[in-house]
Order: structure tokens, then sequence, then C-alpha cells
């Protein structure tokens, strides 16, 4: 992954500048938009012509998918706008509201082609397969791999819960066109029809893939705690710190965009004089915002005595 990453990223880019991270957001967005465009026109015409619900369907899902694109590249649009009197920690979250609306495009399609899959199931029609649409399909397999590894390292990379629930999407989109070809290929070998069962198959793949994007964005939204890892790195720094005795009520906040916000209670000694415990406390501030990018506020409470000669 670590080869990729320089691949896909500039080392001169600076991935804490929002300006920077939002780049890569409406980047992989406009990606999106153009490969997922190509692919819907490619599969609804090898649908057409192959006469399959099941490449149909996923020529629509590719559609839904370039519409999720856009909301992305709108989504992170919003999220590069830099803070203001109202919004004073910025417009990140717009981001995971640009991930809500995605997930309810998935969703509206899955639906739509369950009830097109079923009529196929109840109504079977034969294909019209040929090697040329085989080869075509096994093309746009690729395309939705670069896809998935693509938006996969840079979303990680750059901490885009957008980026990662279009990867999360993407390989879904490889399981189903797998499942298409091997349909496609039955059919071919031994004459027998399950397209409308494949085609069933994608749209209950697709309908999984919103509602765990759906879930994802709506924890995000409500105010999801940041993780368990990030809370215990900044508690072992402040408690490397000179003088403190302990540490409580670490309170964080996720606005979006790699913007986390916090509090939290550190014990000093009663009995040192208070500019230098002042200096300590900004000094911890400085070190979590280096090593962290978290910005927190240290609220400085007396303790009785400080045990350990360390320091």
């Amino acid at each position: 992954m670590e080869s990729l990453e320089k691949f896909f990223i500039s080392s001169k880019d600076n991935l804490e500048d929002p300006v920077i991270r939002n780049k890569y957001i409406k980047r992989s967005g406009y990606i999106g938009v153009l490969a997922n465009l190509i692919l819907f026109g490619v599969k609804l015409a090898v649908g057409i012509v192959v006469n399959s619900i099941a490449v149909i369907s996923d020529a629509f899902n590719n559609l839904g998918d370039s519409l999720s694109s856009i909301v992305t590249i709108v989504g992170g649009y919003l999220a590069g706008k830099p803070a203001d009197e109202e919004h004073p920690f910025g417009h990140g979250r717009y981001e995971y509201i640009s991930s809500f609306i995605v997930a309810l495009l998935i969703l509206g399609t899955g639906v739509m082609l369950f009830k097109s899959s079923v009529e196929k199931i109840i109504k079977p029609e034969d294909l019209n397969s040929s090697w040329v649409s085989i080869g075509l399909l096994i093309l746009s397999l690729f395309i939705k791999i670069f896809l998935y590894i693509y938006n996969r390292v840079v979303g990680n990379r750059i901490n885009s819960l957008g980026m990662i629930g279009v990867a999360e999407d993407a390989v879904n989109d490889v399981i189903s066109s797998i499942g298409i070809l091997i349909s496609i290929l039955v059919f071919v070998f031994f004459d027998i029809n399950i397209d409308g069962i494949a085609g069933l198959v994608v749209s209950l793949l697709i309908f999984k893939s919103g509602l765990e994007i759906l879930q994802h964005s709506t924890y995000y939204i409500l105010g999801k705690a940041p993780s368990k890892e990030l809370q215990d790195k900044i508690k072992n720094i402040l408690l490397k710190g000179k003088y403190v005795s302990g540490v409580h009520d670490l309170d964080l906040h996720d606005y979006g965009g790699g913007k986390i916000v916090g509090s939290v209670h550190v014990e000093f000694p009663s009995d040192l004089i208070f500019k230098d415990v002042h200096d300590i406390a900004d000094g911890l501030e400085r070190e979590i915002k280096d090593q962290t990018s978290v910005q927190i506020v240290i609220h400085m409470d007396p303790a009785e005595k400080y045990e350990d000669g360390n320091n």
C-alpha cells in the first residue's frame, strides 16, 4: 500500500491542509464520474444486446455511482469552505452529509433493480451472449478494481469517509460483475439461464452497500466519538507531561475534514506556581496538535500530591 500511496499522492502535498485534502476528494469525484459514465454506457449497450437484466442492473448501478461521485464533488467543495462566525469549526461535516445522500441514491437503485430482477425470474428470457460482450464486461471489471484501489488508498491516507465509502461500493461492484460474468458463462456452456437470480444478487449487494454507507455517515453526523486509539494516544502524551499526576474527562468532537477539537482535565500538584503549570499545559496542547492534529484545550485541576519522581 505504501508504494501505491507514493503513486497516487504527491510527496509535496501537506495532507493536513484542508485545501489539499479536498483537492484529492474532488479528484476522486471527477475520476468516478468519468469512469462510471463510461461503464454505464458500455454495460447498458451490452445488456440490451445480450438481453440481460443482470447486466442492465449493473449498468444503472454505475449510473448511480456517477451521481454519487457528483455528490462527492459537491460535498468536498462545501466541506472545504473556511470557518466563519456561524461555523467556527469549519464545514467538514458536509462530507458526512454527502455520504448520507450517496447512501440514499444507492438504496434507491437497489430497490429498483430488485423489482426488475424478480420480474425476470418470474418471466425469464433467453440471452444473446457473445465473446465481445464478455470481453467488455471483463474490461469494466478491471476499471472497477482500479477505482477500489485508488479510493481505498487515498481515502485511508486522508481519512475521508466519502472516499472509503466509494471504495466499499466498488468492491460490491466487482463482486456483482464477477457474478454476472459467471451467469453468462453458465448460459453459454450449459444453456442454463440464471440471469434473473444474478440480477437479484446484484440488487441485494447494492442495497447492502447503501445500508453500510448510511450507517457510517449517520454515526458521524450524530457525533460519533473518535477512535479509542486516538484517545489513548492523547492520554499517553498527557501522562508523560512534567508534574502531571492524572488525566480525566477527555472530550473529543469530530467536525469532519480531519478537524477534531476537544477538552481534557489534567491534574497538577496544587503547590506549583500557576505560571509554570500554564506553560506546561500550553506545551502539551502544542505536542498533541503536532502528533495527532487534534486541537485541544487543557483544564488544569489541582491535585494533593505528585508521586512520580521521574519528572
